[in-house]
């Protein structure tokens, strides 16, 4: 069975220790980070199974950092830590992409039933998950743009290419594979491996108007990607798979 690797991001460094040795007696294996700069440091080689991220860090506050997180694609389960437990405190971290919300102090079986839970959830979605799609990695011309999904690159017909997060890249690659389909915010949420409840957050509706506006620049006036309130999205633009850059 692989390790679970576990992050938490804290500048409490006793408490840290402590639940080092606590996750370790779990079997799991505990990384700490006491400044939000270590850790993006660190995501830049790998990423947990899963976050425990506290709201009051030096220079940032952990909603701050799980906005950031979730912005540049990454979707693994993050559970809050705080001492900060206000009905107003848990809505704003749950907002910001939270999958759960813990107050400070807490007793850690309850934290250990928490962990459990949101692992096997990811666990479970990762063995449901389809099998891969060998035109997942084409490149695409949708309008006048040429994405390629595998560099996550998005070039303009005269241009340098831009490079997406994950998050925004995963979502153009879900609507380039159903041309003109109407597709569920909950599928699109699922795309990008996202275990946030999209009824519960606006953060895959900020993702689909950023890359509408970025679509938009080059697609003569029309409206690149369609809203239907209430059912879902879909991308207007002519799309054609395994299409190669213009020279």
């Amino acid at each position: 069975m692989p390790e679970v690797r576990l992050w938490i991001l804290e500048d409490d460094s006793e408490l840290c220790e402590l639940l080092i040795r606590r996750c370790a007696r779990q079997g799991w294996h505990l990384r700490a980070f006491h400044h939000p700069r270590a850790m993006e440091q660190a995501l830049g080689e790998s990423e947990p199974d899963l976050l425990m991220l506290d709201q009051l860090l030096p220079l940032k506050c952990g909603t701050d950092v799980l906005t950031g997180l979730r912005r540049n694609g990454h979707g693994f389960p993050v559970l809050m830590l705080s001492a900060l437990h206000g009905p107003s405190d848990r809505i704003a971290g749950l907002e910001a992409g939270a999958d759960d919300y813990l107050g400070k102090p807490f007793v850690f079986r309850e934290l250990q039933l928490r962990l459990s839970r949101l692992l096997a959830t990811r666990q479970a979605a990762r063995a449901s998950a389809p099998p891969a799609n060998p035109q997942a990695e084409a490149p695409y011309r949708l309008g006048p743009w040429h994405f390629d999904p595998q560099e996550r690159q998005l070039t303009p017909p005269d241009g340098e290419p831009l490079s997406l997060s994950r998050g925004d890249s995963a979502l153009l690659l879900a609507l380039c594979s159903e041309p003109g389909a109407v597709i569920s915010r909950q599928r699109l949420a699922q795309a990008t491996g996202s275990l946030v409840d999209p009824e519960q957050s606006r953060s895959i509706d900020m993702r689909l108007s950023r890359l509408r506006r970025l679509l938009n620049q080059e697609s003569g006036g029309i409206d690149s990607l369609e809203c239907l309130r209430g059912i879902g999205y879909r991308l207007t633009l002519a799309v054609q798979c395994g299409a190669v850059p213009s020279p």
